[in-house]
């Protein structure tokens, strides 16, 4: 396990730094509206991703070594389909209103509704290998994204000059497709040959995943909604250049999340697999703790840096990120116990406690969007889901601590337990 966390830690911040310069060249040659159109366009393709997941989604992780692959792969490949073209039909009714209540840009909509498949269809194939405890492959994929994606900006900025919204969305397509034709390659030896079953076969393993699914992507949506909600309030309010600013303030900040989503992808992965849940209990706890330490080492120097510097970063019009950074700070650091928590529930099974969670903060996340953004503009956004991760967070404390109770013991680790870890990461350097 510690290589695989190791591993998936070394990629994922590989990744972290390759998004990083995403945002910066959107930003350096977009400027700040451009940035806030790209914001709602990639904002957009993850909410309807979020119902893709209802049947192709993280329940494959749990579903995968349990059902033949082939058997999984078709139902969630016809959700995918089904839910992009209905997604394109809500976005283009929603349009016919005006742009009050357009959640993206009409000559957008096919784009965004065709992405989604592609993406969706990745996802899928990437939840199998996760399932598979194929965890090195599945962070290849998301890297590899990443990379196709920069690359591709660098070109047609820098090369073809094209220093428009289109520009960031042929990228995507580009970006996209190469890594569907990745991920289908390596899912192939999980196939051993291409099998059609009856409709009868299909029936209880559909059951099951919309069983799983529904309980799972309930807490993604809430979740989901919570965290993005203020990027729609923010643009209605404020403008797509408020956005800009507040969405790469956001990405900064939660950046430091990168550690703890490093480790549970792996939690996930090892929890969906074992039976003892007393085990997958303490090995959650002593991954909090390593993430709560680590995450605000990584986060002071952000807090430290002066708005200068994020305007030398991101280019003119971006010095309101710094405040950003300050008002979500709290927020993001103790959200990592919700990281973990949530997927510990998820490994086991229990998807409906972070539906219930995730829903309860979603309540008080439009409260407060709604109320502080018109007021403060970015920084009441920022203030406003600083308080939604906090209150998210200490439910799921809660109850882990009434599941189990000696919980704060074993945050720290012993002494064995440390001598028998430097002892394998001896063993790895040698």
């Amino acid at each position: 396990m510690l290589k695989k966390l190791i591993s998936t830690l070394g990629i994922r911040t590989f990744s972290a730094a390759v998004n990083l310069a995403i945002a910066v060249l959107l930003s350096q040659y977009l400027g700040p509206a451009g940035k806030g159109t790209q914001s709602i366009i990639i904002t957009t393709i993850s909410f309807i991703l979020i119902f893709s997941n209802f049947v192709g989604g993280a329940t494959l992780v749990y579903l995968a070594p349990r059902y033949p692959v082939e058997k999984l792969l078709m139902p969630s490949y016809a959700w995918t389909l089904l839910t992009g073209i209905f997604s394109f039909v809500v976005l283009s009714v929603l349009s016919l209103f005006g742009n009050r209540y357009a959640l993206v840009e009409s000559r957008y909509i096919i784009h965004v509704c065709v992405l989604s498949i592609l993406n969706s269809v990745t996802g899928i194939h990437s939840n199998i290998l996760l399932g598979k405890e194929q965890v090195h492959k599945s962070n290849l994929l998301v890297l590899f994204q990443s990379l196709f994606l920069v690359l591709c900006l660098l070109l047609v900025f820098t090369v073809f000059g094209q220093w428009t919204v289109d520009a960031y969305v042929w990228s995507l397509y580009i970006s996209f497709g190469l890594c569907l034709v990745l991920s289908t390659l390596y899912i192939r030896s999980f196939i051993p040959k291409i099998r059609i079953f009856s409709l009868g076969e299909y029936i209880p393993v559909v059951r099951e995943m919309f069983r799983v699914g529904i309980q799972n992507q309930v807490a993604h949506i809430t979740q989901l909604l919570s965290f993005r909600l203020s990027y729609y309030v923010l643009e209605k309010y404020k403008g797509p250049a408020a956005l800009g600013v507040y969405s790469n303030g956001i990405s900064i900040a939660e950046s430091i999340w990168l550690v703890a989503k490093s480790m549970a992808l792996v939690q996930y992965s090892w929890v969906s697999n074992s039976k003892d849940r007393d085990e997958s209990a303490k090995l959650t706890i002593k991954l909090v703790m390593v993430c709560l330490v680590l995450s605000l080492l990584i986060l002071i120097p952000l807090l430290i840096l002066p708005a200068g510097a994020y305007t030398w970063i991101f280019g003119e019009g971006f010095e309101g990120v710094r405040p950003v950074i300050w008002t979500l700070a709290p927020g993001v650091a103790i959200y990592n116990l919700s990281i973990l928590f949530g997927h510990y529930f998820s490994g086991t099974g229990r998807y409906y406690r972070n539906s219930g969670i995730s829903t309860a903060g979603l309540v008080v996340s439009a409260v407060l969007y709604f109320t502080l953004i018109p007021a403060f503009s970015v920084t009441g956004a920022g203030i406003a889901t600083s308080i939604s991760y906090l209150f998210t967070s200490l439910l799921f404390l809660w109850h882990f601590a009434r599941e189990y109770g000696n919980w704060w013991k074993e945050m720290f680790p012993k002494r064995s337990e440390l001598k028998a870890m430097l002892a394998q990461i001896r063993s790895k350097i040698k």
